[in-house]
């Protein structure tokens, strides 16, 4: 038996791009990949962790399109024959109301749960899946038992809470070997965050995941095995420079036999790999910068259809004859599919206040000065000066 093991796939409309649909499409375009490789594989049942969408409150119109997308990503499944259970994320990307209304769709084979229950779904074995939603410190704080609490407690109370959950969950399917669905931060995970950002997450304790045979986490772009069975998805498309480093993907469990009697054996589990746009960030230190001026940087191959950033540290003469547009015109021209930034960290050299910047300076001679002192370059500045003029409606 063959489990697809999904999450993190945050539709969402003005992501970083050359449109404010173009990240969007990435997406659908990399799902619908998904959806082919898991029908190609012969798989039965697809599990979705969470974090369909990339913003829980957005206008109706952004909305519609956003549930369409992955509606029809789901009907794919089901109309393949392949069972499939969905829970929701994290508040702040999955409106519960979203979840809601797919649910009322009614699409046959496809479960929807946002409340911590269990999914019988029909296989060559009973297959039983425990779900526990998406959650964080706004899903407890407005409860009385959270009121007034110093963050530590807070923090010990909800995970008590889940732990609790979890327990009653496996109780409820007494000696079946049960797989849970969350999307949630696991307290062995490599979350690549400081400890100190985790302690407002909820979390899923090794006690709590290992009550369970299997574990099927979203929440954390890292794909990863952690602990004694658990495993986090990844996001199957990259969405920042935050992902710039992660691999891409989803997994596939693939279940020899099922051991009534204890943990699930003979699991083989197989990450794959999707297609996802790439994010390059070029770094840049004053050597480099030299070297752009004169002329001796002009191979670009590993930007070509890559999301760049270039951040570049050099000194203030440097930083005057750099024209940060000639370079964005470059990467352009060398297939990148799009610039999203190019940020200065000048090398600033000890100077005083120049003597003649004063109020009595005319807006468009104190516009000069201020680029002379930030080090934007000379066509930059005549450009910033002649647009300021325009919109002034003065002269020099």
């Amino acid at each position: 038996m063959k489990i697809a093991h999904v999450a993190d796939s945050h539709w969402g409309f003005g992501y970083p791009g050359p449109t404010p649909a173009s990240r969007f499409e990435d997406i659908t375009r990399t799902m619908n990949w998904v959806a082919d490789r898991i029908i190609d594989e012969g798989c039965e049942l697809v599990l979705f962790s969470g974090d369909a969408f990339k913003d829980s409150r957005v206008f109706i119109d952004r909305a519609t399109a956003e549930i369409q997308a992955f509606v029809a990503w789901l009907r794919r499944f089901s109309e393949a024959g392949i069972e499939v259970a969905v829970t929701s994320g994290t508040p702040s990307h999955d409106a519960i109301s979203a979840y809601h209304l797919i649910r009322e769709m009614q699409i046959p084979r496809v479960q929807v749960l946002t409340e911590p229950g269990i999914v019988s779904l029909p296989s060559d074995g009973e297959v039983i899946v425990a779900c526990l939603p998406g959650m964080n410190r706004s899903s407890f704080a407005l409860q009385n038992d959270f009121a007034g609490l110093p963050p530590h407690e807070f923090h010990s109370k909800m995970t008590d809470w889940i732990t609790a959950t979890c327990r009653e969950l496996r109780a409820q399917v007494g000696g079946a070997p049960v797989i849970l669905m969350s999307h949630l931060t696991y307290d062995l995970a490599d979350t690549g965050f400081e400890d100190a950002l985790l302690q407002n997450e909820p979390i899923l304790t090794n006690e709590a995941a290992r009550m369970f045979d299997l574990v099927c986490l979203g929440h954390i772009h890292r794909p990863q095995f952690a602990g004694s069975n658990v495993y986090y998805s990844g996001a199957p498309e990259r969405h920042n420079f935050g992902d710039e480093h992660t691999t891409p993907g989803f997994w596939i469990h693939d279940f020899d036999g099922i051991n009534l009697s204890g943990p699930i054996e003979g699991v083989k589990s197989q990450f794959i790999e999707t297609p996802a746009r790439r994010f390059k960030t070029i770094d840049w230190c004053d050597m480099d910068v030299a070297a752009w001026l004169d002329g001796q940087v002009d191979d670009f191959a590993h930007v070509h259809d890559a999301i760049i950033r270039v951040r570049y540290s050099c000194s203030e003469e440097l930083q005057k004859r750099f024209d940060r547009r000639s370079l964005e015109r470059a990467l352009y021209d060398a297939g990148a599919f799009f610039v999203a930034e190019i940020r200065a960290e000048v090398e600033r050299t000890e100077r005083v206040r120049d003597a003649e910047v004063t109020e009595g300076l005319t807006p468009l001679a104190a516009l000069a000065a201020w680029a002379n002192n930030e080090g934007i370059s000379e066509t930059e500045s005549v450009e910033l000066l002649a647009i300021t003029e325009a919109l002034m409606g003065v002269g020099l």
